[in-house]
């Protein structure tokens, strides 16, 4: 469930308890109805972080990902056409280079075809390293939930993302399992006006 905070969140949860900690030790003082008074005050005051608090988090920093300067994530019904993509225990994607173009909607249907798990991220380098970044700070025991651009495949699984390009440039596909991006799982999608 915690998976998903980025670095930024997980930054302000750490200094927002770190702050707290600090004030409840401020308000310290061997007479306990003060001490008592001054917590509650600071209960009062304070926002306390629960599990509900760290979901709407994790779901505003969904939306944060709905925003992505290269497209959107698109209804595979809409799509102009189906790309299908081999992800291997050689730590490749094959094809590892495709053209779309500025307004076309692309269904990527990729297949593990390997015996070990792999992912599929959709994004510009950004993307790519904050991903990257998520999985060798969790020591890859990150369980990986599917969002718009991204999703985790086991062996033999096939699973699809549909996008619609509205920026032209390039991106890429990566595989952020332990090892696989700095091995080269990782190809380039080339938008074109």
């Amino acid at each position: 469930m915690f998976t998903t905070l980025t670095s930024n969140k997980r930054a302000a949860i750490f200094v927002f308890t770190a702050v707290l900690a600090l004030v409840a030790s401020a308000c310290a003082s061997d007479d306990p109805v003060a001490e008592e008074e001054t917590t509650v005050t600071t209960m009062e005051d304070t926002t306390v972080t629960t599990m509900e608090d760290m979901e709407d988090m994790e779901e505003e920093g969904d939306e944060d990902h709905a925003d992505f300067e290269f497209g959107e994530p698109a209804d595979a019904s809409s799509a102009d056409r189906v790309i299908e993509i081999a992800a291997s225990d050689t730590f490749i994607f094959e094809p590892a280079e495709i053209t779309v173009a500025v307004g076309e909607t692309v269904t990527f249907r990729v297949t593990n075809t390997g015996a070990i798990p792999h992912d599929f991220t959709l994004g510009d380098e950004v993307v790519q390293d904050e991903h990257e970044a998520e999985m060798v700070e969790m020591g890859g025991q990150m369980e990986m939930h599917d969002e718009p651009n991204l999703f985790s495949m086991q062996p033999g699984e096939t699973k699809e993302i549909t996008w619609t390009f509205t920026e032209a440039g390039q991106i890429l596909m990566g595989c952020h399992q332990p090892g696989h991006y700095a091995a080269g799982m990782v190809g380039t999608i080339s938008i074109e006006s």
